[in-house]
């Protein structure tokens, strides 16, 4: 570690490639994203992981741990010769490891001595060594508003509810994603806690028609056939259907945040941002940062069992409600993405984690 407090990774300079390496080196190696994936390059064109409490370095001498420096994904696709390397240095410096672990589907990764962010999973399928982080989302407040938080004023009557995403199949698409999910239905008829890992968009669909079917809530809706979030199957002008999305979460009492094809969103993210209250289909998710943020401060959770009663949830949420609570609720959204969830907060959180996690060396960890 350094006189100021940063913990050093090391990092050999060849070990680099051409691909889309961890977003912890952005810093160094800079933003690879194209505009392909135009709300991520945006993103990490605006906002980079805090090196106030990092560093890297091609000496291990100086080094707290090693970092691998492309995704575990991608070392899986394209080169676990490196990966393996990266792995052998470690061991062979007796310094821990860290790991990219990110991505919808978390593959195993069994290697003693390393630490792993992920941003998915499942609580009742706990990891050893697990980082969990939240998933990459932009400041729409200051992407879109300019940074003016607009408070919004408890009304009377019924609560809005609004939601702008991907919740529609195909049957082709539907019936691919059925007969994928069979092992894990099959399990969810003797536990079900494993019903939890259905498909996002089918758990989108399934609130949707409960919100819609219901006269104790006002829902405004803006269903969308593909994903948005990249070139590829965005259907229409990313930049208004963004614009669409923030409006909606906007003009809305609540914003509705359930899981996407990992268990978790960008979503509650980006409605965090916004200074909104969001309403959390609980999948069994692990919370980031969890022992530190108090989420019942600015958000409703409601476990999946108990989605059919999603919209007298939300009512009699909204009836107990002060207006002044309802007001502080959407201020503490906005400070917990700020200061928690946005990418240049992110760090600091990442490497009080390790300190506790990692067993010192010499002290240096």
């Amino acid at each position: 570690m350094t006189s100021t407090g940063q913990l050093v990774f090391y990092v050999n300079p060849l070990w680099r490639r051409q691909g889309i390496h961890t977003p912890l080196l952005n810093p160094w190696w800079g933003n690879p994203l194209t505009d392909s994936s135009l709300y991520t390059k945006e993103l990490f064109d605006s906002y980079s992981f805090s090196t106030a409490y990092y560093a890297i370095t091609d000496d291990l001498g100086k080094a707290d741990m090693v970092l691998a420096p492309y995704p575990h994904v991608w070392f899986m696709r394209h080169d676990m010769v490196l990966f393996d390397e990266c792995v052998r240095t470690a061991r062979g410096e007796s310094l821990p490891l860290l790991i990219d672990g990110t991505g919808d589907i978390e593959y195993p990764i069994n290697i003693e001595n390393a630490y792993i962010l992920r941003y998915s999973g499942y609580r009742f399928l706990p990891e050893r060594r697990r980082i969990q982080i939240p998933l990459f989302a932009d400041d729409l407040l200051e992407r879109c508003r300019g940074g003016r938080l607009a408070i919004r004023k408890k009304g009377e009557g019924k609560p809005n509810v609004g939601f702008a995403g991907w919740a529609r199949l195909s049957l082709k698409q539907y019936l691919r994603t059925v007969i994928k999910e069979l092992p894990m239905r099959l399990r969810g008829i003797f536990d079900t806690r494993y019903r939890a890992c259905t498909k996002g968009v089918l758990w989108r669909q399934k609130a949707i028609k409960i919100l819609q079917s219901s006269p104790h809530v006002t829902f405004n809706l803006r269903v969308r056939n593909s994903f948005t979030a990249s070139v590829k199957t965005a259907e229409g002008d990313m930049q208004k259907l963004q614009e669409e999305m923030v409006d909606t979460i906007l003009q809305s009492d609540y914003a509705l945040d359930v899981r996407g094809d990992a268990n978790n969103s960008a979503r509650l993210f980006e409605i965090l941002s916004l200074g909104r209250i969001p309403i959390i289909i609980d999948t069994e998710r692990n919370f980031p940062f969890s022992d530190k943020v108090d989420y019942s401060s600015f958000a409703l959770i409601i476990d999946f069992h108990d989605i059919k009663c999603l919209p007298e949830r939300v009512a009699e949420f909204h009836k107990r409600i002060s207006p002044e609570r309802f007001e502080q609720m959407q201020r503490n959204a906005r400070d917990a993405y700020v200061n928690y969830f946005r990418v240049d907060a992110l760090m600091c959180s990442i490497v009080e984690e390790l300190h506790m996690m990692v067993p010192r060396r010499g002290g240096s960890v």
